[in-house]
């Protein structure tokens, strides 16, 4: 997905960028998920699905990391 111009209420701009990213990517699990649940879902189907959210998952873990969490800790000692 791409981030957009998308604004909010964080100060730093990399934290901003990368929340951006985050809701992207959480909102591309989610409609996985949804897809999971329809009926009728061929094997082939289901199995691309279960790759696009494997990578999707993996995408998550690699930005919730230690830098990500110290912008964050940076973000609130400024509120």
């Amino acid at each position: 997905m791409q981030v957009t111009d998308r604004k909010n209420n964080i100060r730093n701009s990399t934290l901003n960028h990368l929340i951006i990213e985050l809701q992207n990517e959480c909102q591309t699990v989610i409609s996985l998920i949804n897809q999971l649940e329809l009926s009728n879902l061929t094997d082939s189907q289901k199995g691309d699905i279960l790759a696009e959210l494997l990578a999707s998952i993996i995408h998550l873990n690699s930005h919730c990391d230690e830098d990500l969490q110290e912008l964050i800790s940076d973000e609130l000692e400024t509120i």
